[in-house]
C-alpha cells in the first residue's frame, strides 16, 4: 500500500468519529505540552546558571594556591611564580587573585562598604563584558588609581545614576595585618584616592563580582594592607620567614579551553594546587541532570495517560468498523496492511497532538515568562529572565515522543482489527 493512500485511508477512518478523535488529540497535546514545557524549564535555568561564566570567559581560568613542592617544601605563589606561570605554552595572561572584605569607600559624607577586587588591566576584556557597562569604560593597560563600581553602591554613595558617578574621586579606607621584619604583624592602615571610570551591573552568581563589589586594578590591591597576612601566617607554621609570604590565589587564563585540562595537570607537576570551575560545573550539572529527568519523568506520565486515550478511541474505532474490516479482506487486504492501517491512524493522532504540544508549551512558556519579569520588574530588578528554553532536539524529540507513544498505544486495536474474521465481520449489522 503506497503511503499516500495510506495517509488518506487513515485520515478518513478518523473523520468518522471527528468529536472523539479531537478530544483524544487534545489529551496528547496536554501531555505532550507537559512534557516538553517541563523539560525546557530545566534547560532554562541550566542555561542561566551557567551563561554568566561563559560569557566572561570564566572556564578559561584556573585558580592556582601555594602547594606541596618536591624540592623546598611550600612552593610559595609570589610574582615570581606568577612570571613563571605566565610564560607557559598556551597561557595568554597570570595575574594575582586578590581581593579584601569590608574595605569602605566615602564619597564626602557618605560611605559604604564594599569587597574589593583586583583586576588585572593587561588582560584583554572579552567583549561580552561591555554588555555589563552601565556607564563609563573598562579599563586600560596602565595601573592608574581607578576604580568600576558596582550599581549597588550608587545608592549609598550619593550618586542617582551611574553617570554621575563616573569621574568622580572616592577615598578607599583598608586596613588589615602586614608581616614585619622581626616574624611578627603589624595592625596597618592605609587610604587611596581612586577615581570611578565605570559602573557595572555584574551578575550575582559569579563568585567575587556581584554585591557590593568595587573593581580596581591589580597594583593598587598589592598595596592594600592584609592581603598577605594568611599567606605569612602559613608560612609561620610551618617554620619559614613571614616576609617571603606570597599571594593566597592566582588566576591562569588559557588561550584555547581544549589547553585547559593539559595545562592544570602541568600547574600541579609545578608544585601547585589548582582548581576550575569545570569542577563546579559538574557538580551543577549533574544535579540538572536528575532535575531534567525528574520532569521528564512526570511529563511522560501525562503522555501516557493520554495514551490510553488513543487505545481507546481506536478500540472504539474498531468495533463501529467491523463491516468495514470485512471488506477491506474481502477485497485482498492483509492482516499487515490492517495493523499498518490502524498505526497509521494512531501515528496521525500523536503527530497532531505532538505539534499542538509544542503550541502549548511555548504558550506556558511565554505565559510564565511574562509573569516572572512582571514580578521581577515590581521588586526592582530590571534584568530579563528566559526561564524556558527550546532547543531544535527538544522540538523534534517531543513530536517524535509523542508520535512512538501512540504508535504503541495503537498495536493492540490494529492486532485485534487484523485478527477478525472477514465472514463475521461481513455479516454483523
Amino acid at each position: 500500500m503506497r503511503l499516500w493512500r495510506l495517509v488518506i485511508l487513515a485520515l478518513g477512518g478518523l473523520r468518522r468519529t471527528p468529536l472523539r478523535v479531537g478530544l483524544t488529540v487534545l489529551g496528547v497535546t496536554v501531555g505532550s505540552g507537559a512534557l516538553v514545557s517541563m523539560v525546557a524549564f530545566a534547560l532554562g535555568i541550566q542555561r542561566m546558571a551557567e551563561a554568566p561564566f561563559e560569557m566572561l570567559g570564566l572556564l578559561n581560568n584556573i585558580e592556582v594556591s601555594p602547594g606541596e613542592g618536591d624540592d623546598d617544601g611550600a612552593r610559595t605563589l609570589d610574582d615570581a611564580a606568577i612570571d613563571e606561570l605566565a610564560a607557559l605554552p598556551g597561557v595568554a595572561a597570570a595575574y594575582p587573585n586578590i581581593r579584601a572584605a569590608g574595605v569602605k569607600l566615602l564619597n564626602g559624607e557618605k560611605s559604604a562598604s564594599a569587597t574589593a577586587v583586583g583586576v588585572a588591566t593587561h588582560v584583554p576584556m572579552l567583549g561580552e563584558v561591555e554588555d555589563l557597562l552601565l556607564a563609563g569604560h573598562f579599563f586600560d593597560s596602565g595601573e592608574r588609581p581607578e576604580a568600576l563600581l558596582s550599581v549597588v553602591l550608587l545608592r549609598d554613595l550619593g550618586f542617582e545614576s551611574p553617570q554621575q558617578a563616573v569621574g568622580a574621586v572616592l577615598k578607599l579606607e583598608a586596613n588589615g595585618l602586614s608581616p614585619t621584619d622581626a616574624e611578627t604583624f603589624a595592625y596597618e592602615r592605609r587610604d587611596f584616592a581612586i577615581t570611578v571610570i565605570g559602573v557595572y551591573g555584574m551578575p550575582r552568581m559569579v563568585p567575587g563580582f556581584g554585591h557590593g563589589g568595587v573593581l580596581v586594578p591589580v597594583g593598587l590591591m598589592k598595596e592594600i594592607p592584609g592581603i598577605r597576612a594568611s599567606s605569612a601566617m602559613a608560612r609561620l607554621r610551618s617554620g619559614k620567614s613571614a616576609v617571603g609570604a606570597g599571594y593566597e590565589k592566582a588566576i591562569v587564563r588559557v588561550e584555547h579551553f581544549a589547553d585547559l585540562l593539559p595545562l592544570e595537570e602541568r600547574i600541579r607537576a609545578m608544585g601547585f594546587e589548582t582548581r576550575t570551575l569545570l569542577e563546579r560545573l559538574d557538580n551543577m550539572r549533574t544535579f540538572f541532570v536528575f532535575m531534567d529527568a525528574a520532569l521528564a519523568a512526570v511529563g511522560t506520565v501525562a503522555l501516557v495517560v493520554a495514551a490510553l486515550g488513543v487505545v481507546n478511541t481506536l478500540l472504539m474505532s474498531v468495533l463501529e468498523r467491523y463491516q468495514e474490516i470485512g471488506i477491506y479482506k474481502a477485497v485482498g487486504a492483509s492482516d499487515g496492511d490492517l495493523v499498518v492501517l490502524f498505526l497509521a491512524e494512531a501515528g496521525i493522532v500523536g503527530l497532531l497532538g505532538g505539534l499542538g504540544g509544542l503550541l502549548l508549551g511555548w504558550a506556558v512558556a511565554w505565559g510564565l515568562g511574562t509573569a516572572v519579569n512582571i514580578y521581577a520588574r515590581s521588586h526592582g530588578v530590571t534584568r530579563h529572565f528566559d526561564i524556558f528554553s527550546f532547543p531544535l532536539w527538544l522540538l523534534v524529540a517531543t513530536v517524535v515522543f509523542s508520535v512512538v507513544v501512540s504508535v504503541v498505544a495503537g498495536v493492540y486495536p490494529a492486532r485485534r482489527a487484523a485478527r477478525l474474521d472477514p465472514i463475521r465481520a461481513l455479516r454483523r449489522d
